[in-house]
C-alpha cells in the first residue's frame, strides 16, 4: 500500500479487490476487513464486495459471509459470483439443502448461472451419490440440466452434463448430450470423445466406441493419442489382444512429447509380444515409448522376456538396462533362466 499513499496513485475497485484477498492471505482476515472499511464508498464497487464474500468464505466464516451476501441482494451487487460463493460455503460445509435453496433463489432473481454453479450442482450430486432416495438424485440432475439450458454452451458445461450421466449410468442420456454438443458445433474438444470412449471401453461395447472414433475423424478431426490408448484398453479386456496392441503402437506413436501414458497398455503389449516371440514389435514399442518416458524395469523385463523367448542374445539389451539405471535383480534372473514366460 505505500506505493499508493507515497506516490498518490489512483486505485481502482479492482486493486481493492486483489489487495483483499492478499491482505488476507498475508496478514489475515481482520485486517482485511479494516482496509476494506477504511476505503472511501465509491471504491466499494462489486468487484470489492465479491472479494471481501470470498475472503469470509473461505475463512468458513458462515454468519458474517451471510450477513454481507444480504447486504450485497439489497444493493443489487448479488451477481452469479456471489450466490456460487454462498453455494460453495455451504457445501464444505456439508450444508446441501442450503446449496439447493442458494440456486433456487439465484434462478427466482433472474441470475443467468455459469461453469462454477454447475460444478457445484455436480459435486453436490456427489456427496448424495449414497443416499437412497431416487428422487433427490433425479432432482439433482434436473437442476444441473437447468443450469446447462440456462447458461451460454460450451464445451465444459457438456463435459459437466455427460460426466454426470455417465456417474448415474445413463448411456443413453450421455449420448444424447454428445449429439447435441455436436449438433451445435461448438469447439470439437476430443475431451467429450473420450468420456463416451472410456464408457463404451468400460462396458466392452467394442463397436460402438470405434464407430464413434471413426465417425469423428470421417468429420475432419483429430482425436488425442489417449483416445487410441483407451480403445486399445477396451480391446485388451474383451481378449482381442492383437488389435490392442496395435493401437497401443499407433497411440505411442501419434502422441505428443507432453503426454505421459498408463503403462498398463504398454505391459500387455510386450507379454503379448513375448508369446510371440516377436522381438522387432517389442523394440518398435519400446522405442515409440522412450520418446515419451524412460522405460520402468518393468518394461525392460517384458522386452528381456520376448528375447529369451525368441532364443536372442540379451548382452546388448541388459546393457541398455543398466545404462537407465536397473541393475539386474531376482526377477530378471527368473527371466534369463527362462523361470519366467
Amino acid at each position: 500500500m505505500w506505493m499508493t499513499e507515497r506516490l498518490h496513485l489512483h486505485l481502482s475497485p479492482g486493486d481493492v479487490a486483489n489487495r483483499l484477498e492478499l491482505i488476507t492471505k498475508v496478514y489475515g482476515l481482520d485486517r482485511a476487513v479494516e482496509y476494506f472499511d477504511s476505503m472511501p464508498d465509491q471504491l466499494k464497487q462489486q468487484q470489492c464486495y465479491g472479494s471481501l464474500l470470498k475472503c469470509y468464505a473461505e475463512a468458513n466464516c458462515v454468519e458474517k459471509a451471510e450477513e454481507l451476501f444480504e447486504k450485497m441482494r439489497g444493493m443489487g451487487m448479488a451477481s452469479s459470483y456471489a450466490y456460487n460463493v454462498m453455494m460453495r460455503l455451504y457445501l464444505q460445509n456439508g450444508q446441501v439443502e442450503r446449496v439447493h435453496s442458494m440456486h433456487q433463489a439465484m434462478e427466482e432473481s433472474g441470475i443467468v448461472p455459469d461453469v462454477s454453479t454447475t460444478h457445484t450442482l455436480v459435486a453436490v450430486l456427489r456427496k448424495k451419490k449414497t443416499l437412497v432416495a431416487a428422487y433427490v438424485v433425479a432432482e439433482d440432475i434436473k437442476a444441473i440440466e437447468n443450469v446447462l439450458e440456462k447458461a451460454n454452451s460450451c464445451n465444459s458445461m457438456y463435459m459437466c452434463r455427460i460426466g454426470v450421466l455417465l456417474k448415474m449410468n445413463d448411456m443413453v442420456g450421455a449420448e444424447k448430450a454428445y449429439e447435441e454438443w455436436e449438433s451445435k458445433h461448438v469447439y470439437h474438444d476430443s475431451r467429450l470423445i473420450n468420456l463416451l470412449v472410456d464408457a463404451y471401453c468400460k462396458e466392452g461395447l467394442m463397436d460402438k466406441a470405434e464407430a464413434l472414433v471413426d465417425q469423428f475423424i470421417k468429420k475432419g478431426r483429430m482425436p488425442f493419442a489417449n483416445t487410441c490408448y483407451k480403445l486399445a484398453g477396451g480391446y485388451f479386456k474383451v481378449g482381442q489382444v492383437s488389435k490392442a496392441a496395435d493401437l497401443t503402437k499407433k497411440a505411442l506413436a501419434s502422441a505428443s512429447n507432453e503426454w505421459i501414458p498408463d503403462l498398463t497398455n504398454v505391459l500387455m503389449s510386450l507379454n503379448y509380444f513375448a508369446e510371440q516371440k516377436n522381438v522387432e514389435a517389442a523394440e518398435e514399442m519400446m522405442s515409440l515409448l522412450q520418446r515419451l518416458v524412460t522405460p520402468t524395469r518393468d518394461i525392460y523385463h517384458g522386452l528381456l522376456k520376448t528375447y529369451v523367448n525368441a532364443g536372442k542374445p540379451v548382452s546388448d539389451l541388459l546393457h541398455r538396462m543398466k545404462k537407465d539405471g536397473m541393475e539386474a535383480d531376482e526377477e530378471t534372473e527368473k527371466i534369463l533362466a527362462g523361470e519366467v514366460h
